[in-house]
Formats: structure tokens, sequence, C-alpha cells
């Protein structure tokens, strides 16, 4: 059984295209390369499925971008070959090399955004996060292999109209989790 990585989500939903936090979203000067699931600050963060820890790394920094905190990602490759990107969180509570059971904690939702330092030269898609009130989500990602350190990639965007031939979109995917997750429930 798959599961919903964020369990105390607002919404088990997955944004609809052209949606905040959607994938593949226009934000005028880049791309987001996964869907966000917003969240509580410190919500546990699981793992959908079985795999191996590829990596844990920072995601965000204020090093890159003022308005940012620091965040870290978890990449998972699962059973199956899948690449799973797990991001803005927290802390990781897993390093490379861990195997990991679908459903264990893995991380926790961090505070992605330092809403006082956005402003009106931040960008609009930014703006409009904070205007809702929104600094905390897990982003995640789906590969079909591993992208170590893409170019024109940064925060989970890619900053060109071309989707890159390893992104794929996991709005299928997680639909297919929330299905097994309400037909278990019954």
């Amino acid at each position: 059984m798959k599961h919903w990585p964020v369990p105390e989500s607002s919404n088990k939903s997955i944004p609809e295209d052209g949606v905040r936090g959607s994938f593949w979203e226009n934000r005028s000067d880049r791309r987001h390369a996964g869907v966000d699931m917003y969240a509580p600050i410190d919500s546990d963060v699981i793992a959908i499925e079985d795999g191996t820890v590829l990596e844990v790394a920072e995601f965000t920094s204020p090093d890159l971008i003022p308005y940012w905190n620091v965040t870290y990602s978890i990449i998972i490759e699962t059973a199956d070959g899948k690449i799973q990107r797990f991001a803005e969180l927290r802390d990781a509570v897993v390093k490379a090399g861990d195997e990991v059971k679908g459903g264990q904690v893995i991380g926790h939702i961090g505070h992605v955004l330092d809403l006082d330092k956005i402003n009106e030269t931040s960008p609009m898609y930014i703006q409009k996060l904070k205007n809702a009130g929104v600094s905390s989500m897990l982003h995640f990602e789906l590969h079909n292999r591993f992208p170590g350190n893409p170019d024109k990639y940064l925060g989970g965007n890619f900053f060109q109209e071309e989707q890159p031939d390893h992104l794929v979109n996991p709005t299928d995917y997680l639909r297919k989790v929330i299905e097994e997750n309400s037909s278990s429930e019954k």
C-alpha cells in the first residue's frame, strides 16, 4: 500500500493545472518542478512507498534567495526505479543509504518562506503566497532517473520553458495514492 506523504496536510488533493503549487505551473520566469501540499510546520512527512534514500541535502537557504529559510530535501528511489524528491523540510530523520518503508516518517515540514523578507520586488507568486499566509508545505517531485544537480534548477523550479526529460508529472501517481487510500478506508 502507498501512503499520502503528509497525513496532516490541509487538503488531500493535488493542485490542478495552472493553480498555485501545480506541476509545471508558469511562474513568469520559471516553471514549478513538482506539486505543493500545504501543511503546518513540523507536520510529519512519510515515505509514500518502500525505497532507498539516495540523498539528503540543503534545498533552500537565505544565502541563495533572501526570503528563503533553510530547508532540506530527501531523494528516495523506489523498488520500481521511481525517483522521488521530498523537499522544503525542516529536517530529515533519514540519511543517504537508509532503506525506508512506506508510511515511515522521513522528515518534517519546514518553514520555507521568511514572510517578513517578501516585498513588492519579490516574484508575484511569492507575494501571493505571503498574502495567503502560506509559508510551509511539502514540495514533491517525481523523476524517471536521478536528477543530480540539473542546470537551470533552483528551489523546486526550472528556469526554462521546456520540461526536462527526466522530470515526470507526479499528478497521476499521487491521484493513485489517494484512490488506494480511499479504497482501503472502506
